[in-house]
């Protein structure tokens, strides 16, 4: 047996299918044989070719492997996937799918020769070929290569529909056999050479010269068949499949001629990827216990109006929930946590201060007010956490007829959710303190 084992360090495989377009976001899954023979093939031109290397032995290495299509180990977890981004095209841009598949970490695939051996001469050539293979499909698919003579692993796809389920099926490109591809170009070719066969005899005959002789008749199929196909009908296996897509679309091939499409039955992939075990606390509360948030607006609110926005924050986290009733009968619908209030709608007797802190600051000393830190003892839950990365503005406006002056709005945005790490940098008002100070100013209830 013979085989080529594929691992790909940076976790993805990018591949388009013959004949269609990058933007239809297509992955060739498997990987087509086709394309695994034409790697080696560019690393047996990139290490010397015809210059350092003999061509019989990769001519023979070539039709061996092209004689039978391979069955492949693909590995179980794999998502199909794609990114977008936008590629310049002159002034304008143009937006482009990279579709790929994801594949778990340490991954690999397998491509098996099962009833193919090779001799030692053929199997360390391919071996060698293996190594300086750098990428499979597009040069962002990074992979490393090496063959093997020995494996024992499942195959789970292959042109059996018993390999794999028969939910999902593709047609893959296949080299043709040597013998195949020969009676292939010459069905092609033949008619050719017999159409300029006749042209030259009837123009012989029409100016009355002597009939063409034989070179003259070689001369004019070759001249024939290079203005019909150009070089995209070499003799040999090795040398068809050498040649560049580009030459080959320029003839109108819309497929190679040296190949033909199998059916494969891979297993499905994947649309997502496999959700990680939840934790043993599915609320996971007490490690989100501080939520801090950046104010950013022209000008930010004064420091003397700490008070006046940590009111402002704690109003907008409970619009976030919303309100049952109206006018004095007004509840929020809001967990304890953030309204402080109890299911009764009273407010929570607990001495502790259970429920949160609003907590303006001055991060940077400055005089202006630029983060807001909420700290609750009990943390906050996942629905809480959802509804607060929603909080993006704050703004102040007329209330009850009385006049704030002219609209002011703040953006904010969430800067970290977690427990009071103590750090370089961090928020001064959940520091630790040996001593009792203060970092806001205080405005008393009563004179």
């Amino acid at each position: 047996m013979f085989a080529l084992k594929f691992s790909f360090p940076g976790g993805r495989y990018h591949a388009t299918p013959w004949g269609r377009n990058a933007n239809e976001a297509a992955v060739a899954w498997p990987p087509e044989p086709w394309r695994l023979i034409r790697a080696l093939i560019a690393s047996y031109w990139r290490s010397g070719g015809d210059g350092q290397r003999p061509r019989e032995p990769m001519a023979a290495l070539v039709d061996r492997l092209a004689s039978v299509a391979p069955d492949f180990q693909l590995p179980e977890g794999g998502v199909h996937s794609h990114t977008r981004h936008y590629m310049p095209a002159g002034r304008k841009t143009s937006l482009v799918f990279d579709a790929f598949v994801r594949l778990p970490r340490g991954a690999e695939v397998v491509a098996v020769w099962p009833h193919l051996d090779l001799d030692r001469r053929l199997f360390g050539l391919a071996s060698e070929l293996a190594v300086g293979i750098g990428y499979l499909g597009r040069a962002e698919s990074w992979t490393e290569c090496r063959a093997t003579a020995a494996w024992e692993g499942e195959i789970n796809c292959g042109t059996n529909s018993s390999a794999a389920s028969e939910e999902r099926l593709v047609r893959v490109l296949v080299p043709l056999t040597p013998a195949a591809y020969a009676r292939e170009r010459q069905r092609r070719i033949a008619p050719i050479c017999e159409q300029s066969d006749e042209n030259l005899a009837a123009r012989a005959v029409a100016s009355g010269k002597r009939p063409p002789t034989a070179k003259r008749l070689r001369t004019g199929r070759r001249t024939a068949v290079r203005k019909a196909f150009g070089a995209t009908l070499p003799e040999g296996l090795l040398a068809a499949m050498s040649l560049d897509s580009a030459d080959l679309k320029k003839h109108g091939w819309s497929r190679p001629p040296a190949s033909r499409e199998v059916i494969y039955y891979p297993p499905p992939l994947g649309p997502l990827p496999r959700r990680r075990a939840m934790p043993s606390d599915p609320d996971d509360r007490q490690r989100h216990t501080v939520a801090r948030f950046v104010l950013a607006g022209r000008p930010r609110p004064r420091v003397e109006e700490t008070v006046r926005i940590g009111e402002l924050m704690r109003l907008a986290a409970l619009a976030r929930f919303g309100w049952d009733g109206s006018g004095s009968q007004r509840r929020p619908k809001a967990p304890p946590e953030i309204s402080g209030r109890g299911p009764d709608g009273k407010p929570l007797p607990d001495p502790r201060h259970s429920h949160t802190f609003w907590l303006p600051e001055d991060a940077d000393a400055d005089g202006w007010i630029d983060h807001i830190s909420l700290y609750c003892r009990s943390g906050f839950g996942r629905g809480v956490r959802a509804r607060l990365d929603g909080l993006t503005r704050l703004w102040l406006q007329k209330k009850n007829g009385i006049e704030m002056g002219a609209r002011r709005e703040w953006r904010g945005g969430g800067e970290c959710l977690g427990p009071p790490r103590p750090r370089r940098g961090a928020t001064r008002v959940l520091a630790p303190c040996p001593g009792r100070g203060c970092v806001t100013p205080v405005l008393a209830a009563r004179p």
